[in-house]
């Protein structure tokens, strides 16, 4: 007792030394109060370094304000969403998130190669069933050398004239693969070149067995491609949502740890009417 009475005994006289009054009675002790009696807290570690383990506890001394809550997670969850939430402790908002982000992009990639493999289908098709030639010679508006500029020179003096078929510019594949592909199925203009259709029909027939069937292979091959791009939304509105999220979150600890978070903080979230029927909502983050 005697012992542990005098170095108590020490550590106040050294303590009402070296620290100014007006900090004596702070509570907590702060390391800054401390910071002109570098000497006196020399003193003290030698004594306590001196002794055995248990006499010497003065750990607070070095201790130190908790660091103020950075902005990096928002950054994180702008690159995956989820991530900047399981940074700051949030696992399980986190893995939610990204377990969204890993299902949109599986279904993006199952959608769409389902989609180009269609693709492949339909074309493979009207390279069997539809050709050029056939289409020039048996075209209702063809005249005697069927070739392409005399159909053409046709379909422009009779276009707007509201007949039968309507004309739409050739196209070719070379030039344009997609338009092609989509012009042989989807206008009437070029409809002589599929195989089942009969030029010695009258009236002529506006619709053939194959040309029913391509159009529908082409819906199934987009209707895929649309729904890989729905799940890329699915993966921007999981970002969006983590983004901000994040930025709340962080807001909230800066302000509890005063870092900040009130008036001219970084983050804001701001939303504004666009038209009589929608709207939007924008986050702000600027970094310093």
């Amino acid at each position: 007792m005697r012992v542990l009475f005098g170095w108590t005994a020490l550590a106040i006289a050294v303590f009402s030394a070296a620290v100014p009054a007006h900090a004596r009675d702070a509570f907590p002790p702060q390391l800054a109060s401390y910071a002109s009696a570098q000497g006196a807290t020399a003193g003290l570690l030698a004594v306590r370094d001196a002794e055995p383990a248990g006499m010497n506890d003065f750990s607070f001394l070095e201790a130190e304000s908790a660091p103020v809550q950075s902005y990096w997670p928002v950054l994180y969850s702008a690159l995956v969403p989820g991530l900047g939430e399981m940074s700051m402790g949030y696992w399980k908002r986190g893995i939610a998130l990204m377990a969204v982000e890993i299902a949109a992009w599986t279904g993006y990639f199952v959608k769409h190669n389902e989609g180009m493999d269609k693709r492949d289908e339909y074309e493979a098709f009207a390279d069997a069933h539809w050709e050029m030639q056939k289409w020039l010679y048996d075209h209702p508006c063809t005249t005697a050398d069927s070739t392409l500029e005399s159909v053409e020179e046709c379909g422009q003096s009779s276009s707007g004239s509201g007949q039968w078929p309507g004309y739409i510019p050739w196209v070719p594949k070379e030039e344009d693969k997609q338009h092609y592909y989509e012009n042989i199925g989807k206008y009437d203009w070029y409809i002589s070149g599929w195989e089942d259709w009969d030029p010695d029909q009258f009236p002529y027939a506006k619709q053939t067995d194959l040309r029913t069937e391509y159009r529908s292979m082409r819906g199934e091959s987009n209707d895929a491609l649309d729904q890989a791009n729905s799940f890329v939304w699915v993966s921007v509105a999981a970002r969006a949502f983590s983004l901000a999220e994040t930025a709340i979150l962080v807001r909230n600890r800066r302000a509890d740890g005063g870092g900040g978070g009130g008036e001219g903080a970084p983050v804001a979230l701001r939303a504004r009417p666009r038209g009589f029927r929608g709207g939007e909502v924008a986050l702000e983050v600027r970094f310093k």
